[in-house]
């Protein structure tokens, strides 16, 4: 399925989520275009357990400001529950893809 999305700019691009799998099972999600890979959207986090379809969001650093237009589209929904990383806490979202 075909997104467009925005980052860093006002600049809409043409993209699509794939998903994969950790090895411990948990969702990996990669924002693609059609050139390259442009952002890896989760991280993992051992000992945290997920449900299905959810994943740990990487909001921060290159990923700054991308996230909450999948958030506002209905693409990922925010399940109001967080993982702690070092010092940064991250928001567990759902794919609806």
């Amino acid at each position: 399925m075909e997104i467009l999305f925005s980052h860093m700019s006002d600049e809409l691009q043409a993209g699509y989520i794939q998903c994969r799998s950790y090895p411990n099972g948990n969702l990996a999600i990669q924002l693609m275009t059609s050139e390259e890979p442009y952002a890896t959207l989760s991280i993992n986090v051992d000992g945290v357990s997920l449900e299905k379809n959810e994943f740990v969001a990487k909001t921060y650093n290159e990923n700054e400001g991308i996230l909450p237009q999948f958030v506002e589209s209905g693409l990922f929904t925010d399940t109001g529950k967080t993982s702690c990383l070092g010092h940064t806490t991250c928001p567990i979202y759902t794919y609806n893809g």
